[in-house]
């Protein structure tokens, strides 16, 4: 419920043009997986494409995962070699795209946060790979910004095997002035 509600007040991110897929205007996509489909999912990248990373142990721990996606732009199929204009539009566009997108993630970070709920932003690391979207069943048309691995605080209390959690490496990075 928490993680719904949280995608949904992120939804409201502002963004400047429509994507229109599927009935969509948004140029952002949330794939939301709850916590056996994180540990289905992890465990197909350890047992079947041999990962070593740490993305399956985060989403063979996590409460939910929430895969964020943008959608680029592309010139049209009958544009064979698109004119500079063309190609200039769409990469204007497409960081239109990209930031609004980011501008859903921050939302949705600040609302799991709200909620007293433990996240983490991942740049989604052997997420973003074609044999993953496949297993997922997410576009390839789409492009992975965000892996936020989500922690309910009860869950936390529920797996006293969990060692103690590290701030985000630039988490005392930032400018102090």
């Amino acid at each position: 419920k928490r993680v719904l509600a949280s995608v949904e007040a992120a939804g409201w991110a502002p963004f400047h043009y429509s994507r229109g897929i599927d009935g969509i205007a948004e140029p952002w996509r949330a794939h939301i997986l709850w916590r056996y489909q994180a540990r289905n999912a992890a465990k197909y990248m350890q047992e079947s494409l041999q990962i070593k990373t740490k993305e399956p142990r985060l989403a063979a721990a996590c409460s939910a995962l929430v895969l964020v996606t943008w959608l680029p732009e592309t010139s049209a199929p009958d544009d064979l070699i698109p004119s500079s204009a063309v190609v200039g539009k769409i990469v204007e566009r497409n960081e239109e795209h990209l930031a609004a997108s980011a501008a859903m993630v921050q939302n949705f970070l600040l609302m799991l946060t709200a909620h007293g709920v433990g996240n983490y932003w991942s740049s989604g690391g052997k997420f973003r790979g074609k044999e993953m979207f496949e297993y997922l069943k997410i576009s390839t048309t789409e492009r992975l910004l965000a892996a936020i691995f989500v922690e309910y605080p009860e869950d936390q209390a529920l797996d006293s095997g969990n060692k103690e959690r590290k701030p985000g490496a630039q988490r005392d990075n930032r400018c102090q002035k």
